[in-house]
């Protein structure tokens, strides 16, 4: 069975993808082969998840403090197709807050009206999780346990809330790393377990500094087998 598995998933993939697996199962034993080739197919199958609902990675600009310090770090993340990629020209100053702003393109109002990075180079204990939380108003924040694991163990504390625009915001707050992302919606309550599907499987790509790196290494690379699609 698990060979007719594997069979049908080299099948459907491309280069890239068949490389991997070969790679994988180099070398191991048939015990360790079926657990390799598991996995693989589970890497096969979140690919194919995250190419139907995300775009390309985002593009980070880089503003600087009075000091030259540059405010942003190094960050992957795909956001849902309908959202541009790159941010809006102008960044947002907060309270020891810098947020990055990303639009969405027409489409359905299941996907993010607008995404934001925010970034703090604040040392100060609850200075960047007050000023997140203070500049989308969420006066009465509802703290989510996280049921969703972020690669690489970055943890991230979940809020949702409404706020004085009856816009949904669904936040993610990396306290340790000093970067949230901030997801917000038109209020729409037939929607929210869709608009939480899509907002988390975008976050299951997030990654920082080095290991961003090493994740849009890899992106460049698919896209070198595999091509991709026009770039929003």
């Amino acid at each position: 069975m698990i060979f007719d598995r594997i069979a049908k998933a080299l099948f459907f993939k491309k280069a890239g993808l068949t490389l991997c697996l070969c790679m994988l199962i180099l070398g191991c034993g048939i015990a360790e082969y079926e657990e390799q080739a598991y996995k693989t197919l589970e890497i096969v199958a979140e690919a194919d998840e995250a190419d139907k609902l995300l775009g390309y990675p985002v593009e980070v600009p880089e503003p600087k403090d009075a000091n030259g310090t540059v405010l942003t770090k190094h960050t992957f993340l795909r956001l849902p197709r309908e959202n541009y990629s790159r941010p809006y020209p102008d960044f947002i100053r907060g309270k020891g807050v810098v947020f990055i702003k990303y639009g969405k393109q027409k489409g359905s109002s299941v996907i993010p009206r607008e995404v934001f990075l925010a970034y703090s180079d604040e040392t100060e204990g609850g200075v960047f999780k007050d000023g997140v939380l203070e500049h989308f108003e969420a006066k009465a924040e509802k703290k989510k346990l996280p049921g969703l694991k972020i690669k690489d163990d970055v943890k991230t504390d979940q809020y949702y809330f409404t706020n004085s625009s009856s816009e949904t915001i669904h936040l993610f707050l990396a306290l340790d790393e000093k970067v949230a992302v901030i997801f917000k919606y038109d209020l729409d309550k037939p929607q929210v377990k869709k608009q939480e599907v899509v907002s988390e499987r975008s976050m299951r790509t997030f990654r920082l500094n080095g290991n961003a790196d090493l994740s849009k290494a890899q992106w460049d690379l698919k896209q070198q087998h595999e091509g991709g699609d026009k770039k929003p």
